[in-house]
C-alpha cells in the first residue's frame, strides 16, 4: 500500500484500507513484534536462565524493583491516551466502550487500585516491601522504556502510538514462560505467582467480560488503518514503533541480569 504526504504537516499516511487489507497489515505488524520480541526478550540471558532455573533471586527482585516503577507508569499512560485520543474513540464508539473496560480493568481488578495489587503482592512474594518499590529509583536502561512511551503518547501520532504497544500481547506469552520459570525455581502455583497468571489471562484472553488487552491493541491499528489515520512523522512508521518497543524491553531485563551479576 503506498504513503501519501498529508498537505502542509509533514507527515504521511496510507489511504483507507479494506477490513481485509487492514487485518494483514496488523497481522504482518504483530508477526514483526512477536518475532522482535522473541530475539530481544526470550533469548535473553535472563530468561534463559529463569527458564532453566539458575537465575539468581537477587536478578529477580532487580528485575522487580523496575519492573514496579513500569508498571505504575505506563498504566498511566493509558488513561491518558483515552483522554488525548478521546476525539478518535467518540467516532469509533464500540472501540470507545472497550477502551472504558480496559481502563477500568486495570483501576478495580481485583479490587481498588487495580493491577498494582497484584504487582505488591508479587514482590512481596520475592521478598521486597511495598515501601522497596514505590520508592526504588529506576536504571536508566529500564526508565527509557517508559520515556519512550511517554514522547509518543504527547508527541507521537495515533498510529505512532497504538503500534508501539503491540508488545503488549508478547506480555502475555511472556508472563506464561515467567511463571513457568519460577516454577522451576520453587514458585509453583497462582499463589507463589499471582502477576503472571493475572496478565497472562488479561493480555491474552477475555477476562470478566473484558477483551483481552492483545486483542484489543488489534481492534485499534485495524480500526486506524481502515480509517486512514495513519499518519506519522519523519523518521517513524508503524513498523519502527512497534519494533522499538520491544528492543526497549530486552534492554529492560539484560540491564537487570547485569546490575544483580555485578555484585
Amino acid at each position: 500500500m503506498s504513503q501519501v504526504l498529508t498537505k502542509g504537516t509533514g507527515m504521511t499516511g496510507q489511504p483507507p484500507m479494506s477490513a481485509d487489507e487492514a487485518k494483514a497489515a496488523v497481522d504482518r505488524l504483530f508477526e514483526l513484534t512477536m518475532a522482535e520480541c522473541d530475539a530481544r526478550i526470550t533469548s535473553s540471558r535472563f530468561m534463559q536462565e529463569l527458564k532453566a532455573g539458575t537465575l539468581p533471586i537477587e536478578a529477580i527482585r532487580t528485575f522487580w524493583l523496575n519492573w514496579h516503577g513500569f508498571v505504575f507508569e505506563i498504566n498511566n499512560f493509558i488513561q491518558a491516551a483515552y483522554q488525548r485520543h478521546l476525539g478518535f474513540f467518540k467516532e469509533h464508539l464500540d472501540l470507545f466502550a472497550v477502551f472504558a473496560d480496559k481502563v477500568a480493568d486495570e483501576l478495580i481488578h481485583p479490587k481498588a487500585p487495580g493491577h498494582l495489587l497484584t504487582v505488591w503482592k508479587q514482590g512481596e512474594i520475592f521478598g521486597l516491601t511495598t515501601e522497596e518499590m514505590i520508592n526504588y529509583e529506576m536504571l536508566p536502561e529500564c526508565r527509557a522504556q517508559l520515556e519512550w512511551h511517554r514522547g509518543l503518547l504527547y508527541e507521537g501520532t495515533l498510529l505512532e502510538f497504538w503500534a508501539a504497544i503491540t508488545y503488549e500481547e508478547y506480555i502475555g506469552h511472556w508472563s506464561r514462560a515467567f511463571r513457568e520459570g519460577l516454577a522451576v525455581m520453587g514458585y509453583d502455583g497462582r499463589e507463589k505467582a499471582p502477576y503472571f497468571y493475572t496478565h497472562e489471562e488479561a493480555d491474552l484472553e477475555e477476562h470478566d467480560g473484558v477483551m483481552g488487552h492483545g486483542e484489543f491493541n488489534r481492534a485499534v491499528i485495524a480500526r486506524l488503518y481502515e480509517t486512514g489515520n495513519t499518519q506519522t512523522r519523519p523518521g517513524f512508521s508503524a513498523e519502527y514503533a512497534a519494533l522499538t518497543g520491544p528492543y526497549y524491553m530486552g534492554m529492560f531485563v539484560d540491564a537487570c541480569y547485569e546490575r544483580a551479576n555485578a555484585g
